[in-house]
């Protein structure tokens, strides 16, 4: 109610200044028609009052002019400034001092501008969110993609390196990594060590031997986090430390996400990526992608594990633990392939338990099981590292000897040899049992794993006919 009189009031100022200007004039029109006519009053005689009548006329009319101009000017400063907001300008402020209805204008122009200059300056801030919204989407698609192509990997049983290197050139995709590594635990040795380096540095770092140091299980900054199983993040906001420093002297970059690659408790290494990048954070998108490539990795091991001891199983005699016969025959044709190409030897040794049967018909099933694991348990003993034993057949075992000619593994096969008979002789047998041991070469014997594996058994086939217990070889 106060709002709408004081409008009436206002408004009441301005009509009263159009009335007055009005009156004036029409004043003036008055004074000049009685100096027309001066027989309406004494005081227009012509003699004396045209100079009064003048000046009189002309100061009501510059006064009426000075009314006008009061409610003119006002109104064309009002529509100048209109048209300087109407282009854009909106930090243009309308000064009124006046209280009508043309200050009220201006006052309401004043308003809308303000309102308008607040509604675009909030759809530019709703265009930023937007924009930065619509730039986060887009990264978690991506995000979204890469997993998807890692998983697709794993299901299809890749080979965990082509998984590995997969996994950390997705990594350097991203414009926030020129470094990826990824440290794997030593499935023989149980030590970490740095299986991939990839960017801008690696070959640099390689040959300051990076890949080299030693990583112990809960020290400095790698071994902390491979034991707290923690992701560490080093940026701008990091507190610096001396760990921190060797790090950042270590894999030459200012910036890290450090991954622990874990699961169901057990570690099995850690992924890093990082920058030289000053001032560089990095982005909840950036350390989730991060942490899940992290798990997708642990999930490809953990797969490759289980497919290893399926193999293993599937491989596997389950008498003696040895090799069986369908997994040997394929090594060794890998074996053979490996030998021509890196052109070195490769020999092959199958022997048998002289008079087998005849022991079995004698001292029964369980006894000559026995002798049968205690045999296999001498070969697992005598084999290196990258040499592989099998039960053959029955009573016939196999041996892979890669890297060895004939002269070396006809030493290799007598010293077998004499370790059965020494066991055969402590358990009071060495009249009844004995070992025969055939060797091929390749490729003096032949150039593939049937054709060793017969000449073997043409070996075995002669020397048995003259009472086995030796070393046979052509």
């Amino acid at each position: 109610m106060k709002a709408r009189s004081k409008m009436i009031l206002s408004a009441g100022g301005l009509k009263n200044e159009l009335w007055v200007a009005l009156g004036l004039i029409i004043l003036s029109l008055l004074v000049f028609l009685g100096y027309l006519f001066p027989g309406i009053a004494s005081f227009f005689e012509v003699r004396n009052t045209l100079p009064i009548v003048v000046f009189v006329i002309v100061l009501i009319l510059l006064i009426s002019f000075f009314i006008i101009i009061q409610i003119v000017y006002p109104v064309i400063a009002i529509s100048q400034a209109a048209k300087k907001i109407a282009d854009g300008d909106l930090s243009r402020e309308i000064e009124m001092a006046r209280e009508d209805e043309i200050g009220q204008l201006g006052k309401s122009l004043n308003s809308m501008t303000h309102r308008i200059k607040e509604s675009i300056d909030e759809l530019e801030s709703l265009g930023q969110k937007t924009e930065s919204i619509k730039v986060e989407i887009n990264e978690r698609i991506l995000v979204l993609s890469n997993l998807i192509e890692v998983s697709h990997l794993i299901s299809q049983n890749t080979p965990l390196t082509q998984v590995l290197e997969f996994a950390i050139n997705k990594c350097l995709e991203s414009e926030a990594v020129n470094l990826g590594c990824i440290i794997l635990k030593d499935r023989d040795t149980n030590k970490f060590r740095i299986r991939y380096l990839e960017g801008e540095k690696s070959d640099e770092l390689i040959d300051q031997g990076l890949n080299n140091i030693d990583i112990k299980l809960g020290e400095g900054l790698l071994g902390k986090t491979l034991l707290q199983q923690e992701p560490f993040i080093i940026d701008k906001d990091i507190k610096t430390s001396h760990e921190i420093d060797e790090f950042r002297s270590l894999f030459s970059v200012r910036n890290a996400v450090l991954s622990p690659i874990v699961s169901k408790g057990n570690t099995f290494g850690l992924l890093i990526v990082g920058n030289d990048t000053p001032q560089f954070q990095f982005s909840t998108t950036e350390t989730e992608l991060l942490q899940l490539i992290s798990k997708q990795i642990s999930i490809a091991i953990l797969n490759d594990l289980l497919t290893r001891e399926v193999e293993k199983l599937s491989a596997l005699d389950h008498l003696t633990g040895l090799y069986n016969h369908t997994y040997i025959h394929k090594k060794l044709d890998e074996a053979i392939k490996d030998a021509v190409r890196s052109q070195q030897p490769c020999s092959f040794i199958l022997f048998g338990v002289d008079y087998f049967e005849e022991y079995l018909k004698s001292s029964g099933h369980i006894e000559a099981e026995n002798v049968l694991i205690k045999v296999a348990d001498i070969l697992k003993e005598t084999v290196g590292p990258n040499e592989k034993a099998a039960r053959f057949g029955d009573h016939e075992f196999a041996i892979i000897l890669p890297d060895k000619n004939k002269r070396q593994s006809i030493q290799w096969a007598e010293e077998l040899k004499r370790k059965i008979e020494e066991w055969f002789s402590r358990q009071g047998e060495s009249s009844k049992l004995t070992c025969a041991l055939a060797i091929a070469e390749n490729p003096l014997d032949g150039n593939t794993a049937d054709e060793l594996i017969s000449k073997c058994h043409e070996l075995l086939k002669e020397v048995m006919k003259q009472g086995g217990n030796r070393v046979i070889y052509k």
